[in-house]
């Protein structure tokens, strides 16, 4: 399994809309599902990623909601039951403002 694409996003008001490529197997099959991981922007440090895009997402996009002011960076790990490939390089920053 290949490792995850890096993300690119935006945000509206305090929603962040994330979009990804999917990632393949060896054989060429799209990889079903992804972890989505959130780093605070200036200081690295990770957060917890709210809502639609915490635990397992199934597709290639989804929209945190709630996310708090401050600049946000996301990665993309693809994940296959219990097995998980390597996790994307981080996003470029995503301001959140009022």
């Amino acid at each position: 399994m290949l490792g995850g694409n890096v993300p690119s996003g935006s945000a509206s008001g305090s929603s962040v809309t994330l979009t990804w490529t999917a990632s393949l197997f060896a054989d060429g099959s799209t990889i079903p599902s992804y972890v989505i991981r959130r780093f605070n922007g200036v200081t690295s440090a990770e957060a917890t990623v709210l809502s639609a895009c915490s635990g397992i997402v199934t597709g290639t996009t989804c929209t945190e909601n709630g996310v708090p002011l401050g600049s946000w960076k996301y990665t993309v790990t693809p994940a296959a039951g219990a097995w998980r490939g390597a996790q994307s390089a981080q996003s470029a920053a995503i301001l959140v403002t009022l």
